[in-house]
């Protein structure tokens, strides 16, 4: 079984951290890496924590919603609640509103997929996208946890880590060889960061899978120029050409920085 790392947040950083509720989002967690249905058991040793608090987590959870049990099997699932918050969530970010416009100038430009993705803990989400009208074309799962090291969006947001950070998510997580041309050697790893700061975008084909989805993806800065999240145009990688892929880097990184300068207007800096 594959371990749960939590983020990489030290205690100084979380002076008022509380320990139950830092478990119920372990056990939340696991349907996400390890579901989507689980019994007690697998639950807690997933988790590591141990039954009679697994089982206590779980009927809280469930009392909330957040988790549904089979009455069939006695199996935990997660729950319909969290759809509300993932609903809320997308469609009242004021990045998402600042986004689309964006999104959907790229989309109408090149005929294909644009996608707005975030770093949470130790994965990538992939937070809204507006799809483009081709017969074969790129749609994808929103919401679902994918590598913060594989695939261009991952990296573009990997970029924004400082050395310490990057260190310490590297001593936590393996680099698994995901699909042909996923990166798993920390040293190329860092290379790339490096290439992503000074160039602005960053671009990759059959790191996430083999055989589906290329792109070019550049950041979208926050008001202290951070990197917060990543922009992006993904193709089917039968489309992917140089041509095509020349042409999008200029036009994403034009599109980043409008949602960057909107950001930064709207705060007054």
């Amino acid at each position: 079984m594959s371990e749960v790392v939590e983020p990489d947040v030290s205690d100084q950083e979380r002076p008022y951290r509380i320990a139950v509720l830092d478990k119920a989002m372990l056990v939340l967690d696991t349907f996400v890496r390890h579901g989507p249905v689980l019994s007690l058991g697998e639950i807690s040793a997933l988790t590591g924590i141990n039954v009679s608090t697994t089982m206590r987590l779980l009927v809280n959870l469930r009392y909330h919603g957040m988790v549904a049990r089979s009455e069939d099997n006695g199996k935990y699932s997660l729950g319909y609640r969290l759809l509300t918050f993932a609903d809320a969530a997308r469609g009242r970010s004021s990045l998402v509103e600042f986004a689309l416009p964006a999104m959907r100038d790229l989309t109408r430009e090149f005929n294909e997929t644009s996608v707005l993705s975030v770093r949470s803990g130790d994965h990538r989400i992939d937070l809204e996208q507006v799809v483009g009208n081709q017969t074969v074309r790129r749609v994808l799962t929103l919401g679902q946890p994918k590598s913060l090291y594989s695939g261009a969006a991952s990296r573009v947001l990997l970029a924004g880590f400082s050395a310490k950070e990057l260190q310490s998510y590297l001593e936590r997580v393996p680099l698994v060889k995901i699909a042909t041309d996923t990166i798993i050697d920390p040293e190329v790893l860092k290379a790339s960061l490096i290439e992503i700061r000074a160039s602005g975008y960053a671009w990759s084909k059959q790191e996430q899978a083999d055989n589906s989805g290329a792109g070019v993806v550049a950041p979208i800065l926050g008001v202290r120029g951070e990197i917060i999240a990543a922009l992006g145009i993904s193709v089917p990688q039968f489309r992917f050409t140089n041509e095509l892929r020349d042409r999008l880097i200029p036009a994403v990184k034009k599109a980043a920085e409008s949602v960057s300068a909107r950001i930064s207007m709207s705060t007054g800096t």
